[in-house]
């Protein structure tokens, strides 16, 4: 039997396209004629729990995660914004802050020290450390002064403590090379501007600082770097250790020494000469004189001649102001047209006044004893005065004399054990500044 016979492919396409046009209009015929309308819009509101900005101490899952935060403190820095900064949004951890006498000390926020703290992720505080005191930087004992509050969380709220502060002292070499000023060298070298400072007492009286340098000058020194040993804050200038600084040619050394049966340390020459003067020529660092001693001047506001029975050191105002030896306040206070004055007694009957101040140094009364070169007020331009300046007076007897001419007593020289000592001491400190120059320019090789 022979297989049916398929239709020609005339008669297929034929029926294909016949079933298609009738899909077609009857797609045509079920389109709408007009827009669906859309169903009437409704409003729906809900309440929505939001969790306010500070947490109380609501009990939390104990499995919360903690961190360790480090924030340096601002310059005009408060409580709130550094514990904003810290991530900690914790109401309960500042009600204590305020209400306790230990944690309060939290609130003398000093710029540039470093807060240490241990947040949970519900911005809870769980511990915080803060050094609120200064670092003892001219003691001569490794000393850990209890300086630093420590708040820990504990079940029922807080504690505060004073703790011990681990020091760390480093010796630092260092080289500049003058260009235009000091101040300038050192910070071009990465010393610290507290090296300038305590180089210009050390060489009161036999350096000029604004005359005497010259570009090419070159200073090697050896000082103390003393820091709390887990802190990141940046170290505290110690005590010079020693100084060799070449001016014009000439070579100013100084090397730091502890005389057995007295009270602190002074700095001598290698060759053991005593760098210790009974009085500072220059009780303002780095200013000019303005007006010296003299038995005839113009007065500048009276305009007529008189004695001018000081010296004049100009200097911008808030300038510090040293006392120029050790001694007891005499008066602090107001007078006349010296304006904001202070005035110092010293032994063997020389007393030294300070006028024209803008202030005084805080907890400065009568009676208080100050050493060589504390400051005891801020330069300033009060009572009789036409420009920020000190007026500075040396007396001897109650009579005043030139302070930049008087003859004092020279520092009583090194005996023969002392020398011995001197000699032994030392050497170390002079084989390191002879290595400073190669050492710089090692590093500047490389």
């Amino acid at each position: 039997m022979s297989p049916p016979a398929l239709p020609s492919f005339p008669k297929v396409a034929t029926a294909v396209a016949v079933t298609l046009t009738l899909a077609a209009v009857t797609a045509f015929g079920t389109a709408p004629l007009r827009e669906v309308e859309l169903p009437p819009l409704q409003t729906i509101v809900e309440s929505v729990a939001i969790a306010p900005a500070l947490r109380s101490a609501e009990a939390e899952p104990a499995s919360l995660q903690q961190y360790a935060r480090s924030e340096r403190i601002r310059r005009g820095e408060t409580l709130a914004s550094l514990l904003d900064r810290l991530g900690a949004t914790d109401v309960d951890f500042q009600k204590f802050i305020a209400a306790d006498r230990q944690a309060r000390k939290l609130m003398q926020l000093q710029a540039g020290r470093t807060v240490n703290a241990l947040i949970d992720e519900a911005g809870r505080v769980q511990s915080l450390q803060y050094r609120y005191t200064h670092l003892d930087s001219e003691s001569d004992e490794p000393v850990q002064p209890t300086g630093r509050v420590t708040i820990r969380r504990v079940d029922d709220g807080f504690t505060a403590s004073d703790e011990p502060i681990a020091l760390e002292r480093q010796v630092a070499v260092a080289v500049a090379e003058i260009r235009t000023s000091l101040f300038a060298a050192i910070d071009a070298a990465g010393i610290p501007e507290a090296v300038a400072t305590r180089i210009a007492d050390i060489l009161d009286g036999e350096v000029d600082f604004n005359r005497d340098l010259r570009r090419g000058d070159l200073l090697r020194v050896v000082y103390e770097a003393i820091r709390e040993s887990d802190s990141l804050d940046p170290p505290t200038i110690g005590r010079i250790l020693a100084l060799e600084f070449t001016i014009n040619g000439t070579r100013h050394e100084a090397v730091w020494f502890d005389r057995e049966g007295s009270e602190r340390g002074e700095y001598f020459s290698f060759d053991g000469r005593s760098l210790r003067k009974a009085f500072l020529q220059h009780p303002v660092e780095f200013s000019r004189i303005s007006s010296g001693f003299s038995h005839a001047r113009m007065h500048p506001i009276l305009k007529y001649t008189r004695e001018h029975k000081g010296v004049d050191f100009a200097a911008p105002i808030g300038t510090k102001v040293r006392s120029s030896g050790d001694g007891v306040v005499e008066f602090v206070g107001q007078q006349r047209g010296y304006g904001n004055l202070v005035e110092i007694r010293h032994r063997n009957g020389i007393s030294t006044l300070y006028a024209h101040l803008n202030g005084f140094a805080p907890g400065l009364s009568k009676g208080a004893k100050v050493a060589q070169g504390a400051v005891i007020g801020y330069v300033g331009t009060t009572g009789w005065s036409t420009g920020p300046h000190l007026h500075y007076e040396f007396k001897v007897a109650g009579e005043q004399v030139d302070p930049l001419s008087v003859v004092l007593p020279p520092a009583a020289p090194l005996d023969a054990s002392e020398r011995a000592q001197f000699a032994a001491r030392t050497a170390g400190l002079r084989t390191r500044l002879a290595q400073a120059d190669g050492i710089v320019r090692l590093a500047r090789f490389e």
